[in-house]
């Protein structure tokens, strides 16, 4: 056991010093943050601590599977549902044909194509924020869901699982593949390589290979086993499913829209086989990000240029998603040993309170790319192509850097982090005492807070520049 957490000790400090002020991603960076690393540092772990003396007073049994059942929306809003439905299907596919075309056709320069900002920028910094905010809307806008109930209706599949809608809980696994959420977390992982390991990620054309080789992908597997597998086997759609879980809409198995308490619908989030890769390599990517921005990883990379940058930088993306990936299955070990029960699965059990810290994560990184780099979209939605075009009357809009303050967007970030972790405590603990005893759970949970404190503290040294 001490052998176990003096291990747990030394991978999380890794993580947490491996960090730095500069971020890059696919289409921008970000500058230093004004704010003292000591300060946040400090009063995030006592949060973490004094939330799990709190709940360990005040929550004693589960709450949250009881608040997940939620109450009915409006009967207007269940009325205008369906129409609602269809116009995201329409804007969904619209978007989804422009980035692509964009791409394959458009000016094959970054700052003239609308494609890789959708991409990194639109969808990928908002997407994790619209689902936690309005539920699973990706259900309907899901270009490959829509173009899969096309098919449906050419050649239909009787035996093929029903698609699930906005915001959508229901779950059936009867007609599931065994690989669960590992293609997902696989499509997840190609995506972030893209973004954050290949040498030319703005490139409009990478962006359609990619691109091209995803929906290829995606669809030839909604073809083999359904629409229903896009739920669950398509990499976003199962990362921003997870997501709507924390919201307060969603849509019950009956397919009325309900809301609840926010955070509660973590307890009912279905454990499939590759849910913790899934989870862990959306988290892990952004510690790379953080990493690939330090001193020591700029020297590791030297003067290497084109694919051979591009094989390190895969190296150390990988590297970080498995000591992420370590310390979570390592905690989970312990919380297994402590309860009696089997550390690989308790690494399942409890992946959803993990959650919160990667939307948590999504904010914290990404909120200045989003307020900033998202300006871009607003102008090239009237040239998407880069032909001069000006549709919209916004060609010539120009980034407001003045927009939000640097302090601001790094409480902000600090913040998201801050609260994310406490989130993903409530999660945990909500979870533990509805398989253990009062005492027991306690006893369970040290190991998770200590991962929740080691993954706070890396995440804000790597933001505020440690």
């Amino acid at each position: 056991m001490r052998r176990s957490l003096l291990a747990l000790s030394v991978a999380s400090a890794v993580l947490a010093i491996g960090a730095s002020p500069a971020w890059a991603h696919g289409v921008g960076e970000r500058a230093d943050l004004p704010l003292p690393l000591g300060f946040f540092t400090w009063g995030a772990a006592i949060a973490l601590i004094i939330s799990f003396v709190a709940l360990r007073v005040l929550w004693p049994k589960p709450r949250l599977d009881d608040a997940s059942v939620g109450h009915p929306l409006p009967n207007w809003v269940q009325a205008a549902a369906p129409a609602g439905r269809i116009v995201l299907r329409i804007v969904g596919l619209a978007l989804y044909l422009v980035a692509f075309t964009a791409a394959w056709f458009g000016l094959d320069t970054p700052a003239a194509n609308i494609a890789p900002v959708s991409l990194y920028v639109v969808f990928w910094v908002g997407g994790p924020i619209l689902a936690a905010l309005a539920g699973d809307v990706w259900a309907a806008l899901n270009p490959f869901d829509t173009i899969a109930a096309g098919w449906e209706r050419l050649r239909p599949r009787p035996q093929a699982a029903p698609s699930a809608g906005p915001g959508a809980d229901g779950e059936d696994d009867a007609d599931e593949p065994g690989f669960g959420n590992w293609t997902a977390a696989i499509g997840i992982f190609s995506f972030v390589w893209l973004e954050l390991a290949y040498h030319d990620a703005a490139s409009p054309r990478a962006v359609a290979v990619w691109l091209t080789l995803y929906s290829v992908a995606n669809l030839a597997g909604a073809v083999r086993w359904g629409r229903g597998w896009l739920r669950y086997g398509e990499g976003f759609a199962a990362l921003f499913g997870l997501i709507a879980h924390v919201a307060a809409f969603f849509r019950a198995d009956d397919g009325d829209l309900r809301w609840r308490v926010p955070l509660s619908g973590l307890s009912d989030v279905f454990i499939r086989a590759g849910l913790p890769a899934l989870v862990l390599v959306t988290l892990g990517s952004t510690g790379y990000d953080g990493l690939s921005g330090t001193r020591w990883w700029a020297d590791t990379i030297g003067a290497r240029q084109g694919w051979d940058a591009t094989f390190v930088a895969t190296l150390g993306l990988v590297w970080v998603i498995a000591v992420v990936a370590g310390i979570w299955y390592l905690a989970c070990a312990l919380v297994g040993r402590i309860g009696e029960r089997d550390g690989r699965s308790m690494a399942q059990v409890f992946a959803p309170s993990l959650i919160p810290i990667v939307l948590a994560y999504s904010v914290a990184h990404y909120f200045s790319l989003l307020v900033f780099e998202g300006q871009d979209f607003y102008a090239l939605a009237s040239d998407p192509y880069g032909q001069g075009w000006d549709l919209f009357g916004t060609a010539t809009y120009g980034v407001d850097y003045t927009a939000v303050s640097t302090r601001t967007i790094s409480y902000v970030q600090a913040a998201a982090i801050v609260i994310g972790h406490v989130l993903g405590v409530v999660a945990a603990h909500d979870r533990a005492v509805s398989i253990w005893d009062p005492r027991r759970a306690e006893r369970t949970q040290y190991p998770l807070l200590f991962v929740m404190i080691a993954y706070t503290v890396g995440g804000l040294a790597i933001l505020l520049g440690a």
